[in-house]
């Protein structure tokens, strides 16, 4: 999310250094920018100048960093009690099950 002028704009990334700007007030879409070499703006339903200060502020702040990225895979699940107790197990020091 950017806030420029009072209005928050929600930054979508579409592809690879390619993002989408939604206005949140209203959920329209106003634009795109890519980013790389240089930043360029594709101003729909605002300014272009104003798209340019969003994807500016944007940028600048990193919210394009993890923007639409991949969830991290949750953590494996903790087995059942009753799987724990199939394995053996040893009260000999130095000792771990496989």
């Amino acid at each position: 999310m950017v806030s420029v002028d009072g209005v928050t704009y929600r930054i979508e990334r579409l592809a690879d250094k390619k993002y989408g700007v939604v206005r949140v007030n209203d959920d329209v879409h106003v634009g795109t920018f890519t980013t790389g070499a240089e930043l360029q703006v594709f101003a729909e339903a605002i300014d272009p100048l104003l798209l340019e200060l969003v994807a500016r502020d944007a940028v600048r702040t990193g919210k394009t960093s993890w923007v639409m990225h991949a969830k991290p895979a949750p953590p494996p699940a903790a087995e059942s009690p009753e799987e724990a107790a199939d394995k053996p197990v040893s009260t000999r020091r130095g000792f771990l099950p496989a």
